[in-house]
């Protein structure tokens, strides 16, 4: 794999698709209830003990002004994040993981200046993930109907998580979980 090809860990926030790089996935865990902290914001649900480490967890859905609904696919994505006390492992809530895709680091695109669902400042560009199915089918079709169909795919959104965490919400979470007395469990 070239330096600007990288993988990513793509997932679902509501109907939207987003993504973050696999080389900072620990591990991909059902839901379980977080033991909850004072005075935290809302999309911070808490902290777990993960092997004996506190991991606090964050709702994606609740951090980018989403409607949070827990089912059978909600899952927890642990990630390894660099804040200015070092790296961190953060748990973060989505509602399911999709697969593992390897995008052009070259070729992803700016976000507009128009989505009021998710701060711009931590997108770190959008691309598109063709469609297997339609691609075996532009294939088959003449050329001209192939180029028509081969610009359909799905949008995804890849986000920087050190950014997303880089505004000392993990120091301060990090700072108040020391002091919360965990469930055994």
């Amino acid at each position: 794999m070239s330096e600007q090809n990288k993988e990513f860990l793509t997932f679902k926030l509501r109907k939207e698709e987003f993504a973050i790089a696999i080389d900072r996935v620990q591990e991909i865990r059902g839901w379980q209830e977080p033991n909850p902290l004072p005075n935290v914001p809302a999309f911070v649900k808490g902290v777990i003990d993960i092997r004996g480490t506190i991991v606090p967890i964050l709702d994606l859905r609740e951090r980018f002004k989403m409607a949070a609904e827990f089912s059978a696919t909600t899952v927890v994505i642990v990630v390894n994040i660099a804040t200015s006390q070092g790296e961190r492992i953060v748990g973060l809530v989505v509602d399911a993981v999709s697969d593992v895709h390897q995008f052009d680091m070259n070729a992803l695109q700016s976000p507009p200046d128009i989505s009021n669902s998710i701060d711009s400042q931590y997108i770190q560009g959008l691309t598109t993930i063709k469609d297997p199915e339609a691609a075996d089918k532009d294939k088959e079709d003449t050329k001209e109907i192939a180029m028509s169909k081969s610009s359909k795919g799905r949008m995804v959104i890849v986000i920087d998580i050190d950014k997303l965490a880089s505004e000392g919400l993990i120091e301060q979470v990090a700072n108040a979980d020391e002091s919360i007395p965990l469930r055994n469990g």
